[in-house]
């Protein structure tokens, strides 16, 4: 028995190593697409409303109370339309009061440009008394007395004809001062009434009649709706490659309507650092406030290397694509650039006329023999 047991250990020790099966795979069937160099015109959707091209808050100069509430919202009105009307009765009367100083002031200067011509005969003729007295001499008291008399009166009026002089020749600046509370005067009484500054339709009217309006206090909102304003916000990258003047596709209600960049803001906004864009075109009967969208064309870009978005593969912030060299898979890392729908450009990392993986890269590994 033990020898029996020592032959079974000994042929189990000297066992010959059973031959590994050498199974070779096939090659991988992939997909494989061509790197191209061409031009690729960009565009950019970009998310926005509608808004009229015009909305002002109009307010009163004055203050005063409400006589005549004239227009409703939703009402159509044209430029140069009676809005709303304070009670003008003050401001009417320091009209009047302003026009009556003017023309007493008118009437004071025509005066004194009179009594200045009478002034200047008054003064020459006593000048010639004052030559004739000195002619006569001062020998006797009573030649001396009058003499001294007569000098006397000519200063006398030579200092009303200065007075005189200087009210004429004033005159003109306080005509201009009268005419300035006039012209101020009547502004006032013009300004109780509120105008339409452009033909558009009446948005909000917020006093009633008898309400106390102060100056500058918003009273009413007046929007144009002959054209339509696209508003958006940008990033810092889309805003360089735009123009004011551009014109860009609004899509809206199913339709398509070409506007034109009317502003584009250059600082962003401090509060959301963006920029932003207004576009505007003809209303078609879009009502403001809607959502629409833009389709922003970019600047060409000429014979940049294109490839599918498909043939890209991210994998832990890494960008990558399987080039195909002689059946094998070589990953190549790239650097990419605009992407338009479903074709992506490569700054960098493939030349022209090299063939990609098209799809499924994420299950593929380098060195990989593959067939297409």
């Amino acid at each position: 028995m033990v020898g029996i047991v020592l032959i079974i250990v000994v042929l189990i020790q000297t066992r010959p190593e059973p031959e590994l099966l050498q199974i070779d795979l096939p090659p991988v069937q992939v997909a494989v697409v061509t790197v191209e160099s061409a031009d690729m015109q960009p565009t950019q959707l970009v998310a926005g409303y509608l808004r009229p091209a015009q909305l002002v808050r109009l307010q009163f100069q004055v203050a005063g109370r409400l006589q005549q509430r004239l227009v409703e919202p939703g009402q159509q009105v044209e430029q140069g339309a009676e809005l709303l009307r304070l009670e003008a009765d003050d401001y009417r009367d320091l009209m009047v009061e302003a026009r009556a100083k003017q023309q007493q002031e008118q009437a004071a200067v025509e005066r004194d440009q009179k009594l200045l011509q009478l002034a200047a005969g008054n003064r020459a003729l006593q000048a010639d008394e004052v030559a004739r007295q000195e002619r006569l001499g001062s020998g006797s008291l009573g030649s001396r007395s009058a003499l001294d008399a007569a000098r006397q009166r000519l200063i006398q009026l030579q200092s009303d004809e200065e007075r005189l002089r200087f009210s004429v020749n004033s005159s003109a600046a306080r005509l201009d001062a009268v005419q300035a509370a006039v012209r101020r005067a009547e502004r006032n009484w013009q300004r109780a009434t509120l105008m339409a500054p452009f033909a558009g339709t009446v948005n909000r009217v917020i006093p009633q009649r008898g309400d106390n309006v102060a100056a500058k206090e918003v009273v009413l909102e007046l929007l144009d709706l002959n054209q339509l304003e696209f508003y958006a916000e940008l990033d810092r990258d889309t805003v360089p490659q735009l123009r004011r003047g551009q014109m860009i596709n609004i899509h809206a209600d199913g339709q398509t309507y070409v506007a034109h960049i009317y502003a584009l803001q250059q600082h962003p906004d401090p509060d959301t650092y963006t920029y932003a864009l207004r576009a505007r075109f003809e209303n078609p009967g879009l009502m403001s406030g809607a959502t629409a969208e833009a389709s922003l064309l970019l600047p060409l870009l000429k014979q940049v290397l294109l490839v599918p978005v498909s043939a890209v593969v991210h994998d832990d912030g890494a960008t990558y694509v399987f080039v195909v060299e002689g059946g094998l898979l070589q990953r190549r890392l790239v650097t990419l650039g605009p992407r338009q729908g479903d074709t992506q450009v490569l700054l960098a990392g493939v030349v022209p006329g090299e063939q990609l993986v098209s799809s499924g890269g994420a299950s593929l590994s380098d060195g990989l023999a593959v067939q297409y």
